[in-house]
């Protein structure tokens, strides 16, 4: 039992003690993976990783079981060890596939444990990856990139002057960081919003799942073809949208063809959409060296009517988003955790499980990350050639989109609940998504690939500033 007098101890926010309960139904982890020009060092990144943990007092992390308070203690640093190698012909991208996956679904230990692990796989001669698995109430993407910057700058001896600064342990909670959004009265009107969004949100298309209560997840990746990045900023700006809009209008359509539809008031029932944003920026205090998590999210609405080409599809959800953002509507999210983390104890295990798929039913997500102008992009030119990232599902959403933009190279991710998909369809997902960003027409339309969009639908018949989103 952690003694609270300590002055050391940080206290949980609101999204860190909803993540824990969430990681009671299944392991709430998330991943990045790093590929490193050069043959792997294992004694090198043991050393990095140990050198790294000791200047940040990183270490054990020890959680009050009520869930409102957490420390470090030193400790040596987390095992890196290789990942098997698969035999045969099998390639690297796939041997780290099958690591990721596995790491999704394997829990950390509580209340006491190592929050990171390290693997490392093979990749021949001239590259290898590193990954980074984490208990995501630990870190958000941001807090994330903080530690692969201490771990990465020692062992490819990179100079980053921020290195020098140990990272922030024990940021405030949210009412702390947000004081102008989320105190006392002003609590009122992002708690009727919230209250709103879930009443407007029942009535969406939703993923079957053949077993409700089995949340393991699958992971897949697939790089997109060199010119996508700036063909995609070209249509973002002719269609007054960010690059974050035109992702969820193609995400749109690929979901379309794979949910059954169901009539709500006399139509079909529109797509909810997820979108995970990074707060650090909205926050009132400094948080560009803090650990923690600090995310919020808001939903699009989106009717899935085949009709509506892409460019207009696109402006359409452009106007949507530009509200939430403009209002910072996103952090209401912080109320509405709140909200669920105190119904949640004075539930019963199988209530959890529906309480969390109906308290925020959502047809699919996108976590879109954009690093240019890191420290990835400025000191690790060369030496970094990519960056995947696999993300938490949860028990609210079936299946995330994860673009992740490194320079001009983009990779596309997905994480999926192996009950709502089966491999053809999470594959015919993919493939859409990745297709349309491809074939998309730099004057602000949508230009028809060579394969549908939806299969079975003939052609004749189909239309044709980024955000800051991360998780």
């Amino acid at each position: 039992m952690i003694c609270r007098a300590t002055s050391s101890f940080g206290r949980l926010n609101a999204f860190q003690r909803v993540m824990l309960q969430w990681s009671e139904l299944h392991p709430y982890n998330a991943a990045h993976s790093y590929r490193l020009s050069g043959p792997a060092n294992l004694p090198a990144l043991r050393e990095a990783i140990r050198q790294a943990f000791e200047h940040n007092a990183l270490g054990v992390a020890e959680i009050d079981p009520d869930g409102g308070w957490y420390r470090y203690e030193a400790a040596d640093g987390p095992e890196a060890t290789e990942v098997e190698l698969l035999g045969g012909s099998g390639l690297p991208e796939n041997r780290l596939a099958a690591h990721l996956t596995r790491e999704l679904n394997r829990p950390f230990a509580r209340p006491r444990c190592q929050p990171f692990r390290f693997g490392v796989v093979d990749a021949g001669p001239h590259s290898h990856y590193v990954s980074l698995t984490y208990d995501h109430w630990t870190a958000d993407s941001v807090g994330a990139r903080l530690l692969m910057r201490h771990v990465l700058g020692r062992y490819l001896k990179l100079e980053i002057p921020e290195n020098e600064t140990a990272m922030d342990l024990y940021p405030g909670t949210y009412r702390e960081m947000f004081r102008d959004r989320l105190r006392g009265a002003r609590l009122a009107l992002p708690a009727l919003r919230s209250l709103w969004t879930w009443l407007d949100n029942r009535s969406v298309r939703r993923v079957a799942y053949a077993s409700v209560g089995q949340m393991d997840i699958g992971y897949a990746a697939q790089a997109v073809q060199a010119g996508t990045v700036e063909k995609v900023r070209r249509f973002a700006r002719a269609n007054e949208a960010s690059v974050n809009d035109v992702f969820l209008a193609i995400l749109t359509r690929a979901m379309a063809n794979f949910l059954p539809r169901r009539s709500s008031k006399g139509g079909e029932a529109p797509l909810a959409l997820g979108n995970i944003v990074d707060t650090r920026g909205d926050a009132g205090e400094d948080l560009s060296e803090s650990l923690g998590t600090f995310l919020g999210y808001f939903v699009v609405r989106v009717a899935g009517d085949r009709s509506i080409g892409l460019a207009e599809l696109t402006r359409q959800i452009a106007a949507a988003t530009r509200i939430e953002k403009q209002q910072r509507r996103y952090l209401d999210s912080a109320v509405g955790f709140g909200i669920s983390g105190a119904v949640w104890p004075h539930l019963r295990r199988n209530s959890r499980v529906h309480f969390a798929r109906r308290a925020q039913p959502l047809t699919a997500g996108v976590s879109n990350v954009y690093l240019r102008g890191t420290w990835i992009d400025q000191y690790g030119a060369g030496r970094i050639l990519d960056v995947r990232r696999a993300v938490s599902n949860g028990p609210t959403l079936p299946i995330v989109i994860s673009p992740t933009t490194l320079g001009e190279n983009m990779n596309v991710a997905v994480t999926y609940r192996l009950t709502g998909f089966s491999q053809a369809k999470i594959e015919g997902i993919v493939q859409s998504f990745v297709e349309q960003l491809e074939t998309l027409d730099d004057r602000g339309g949508g230009r028809t690939p060579g394969r549908a969009f939806f299969p079975g639908v003939p052609l004749s018949e189909q239309p044709l500033d980024d955000a800051g989103v991360a998780a």
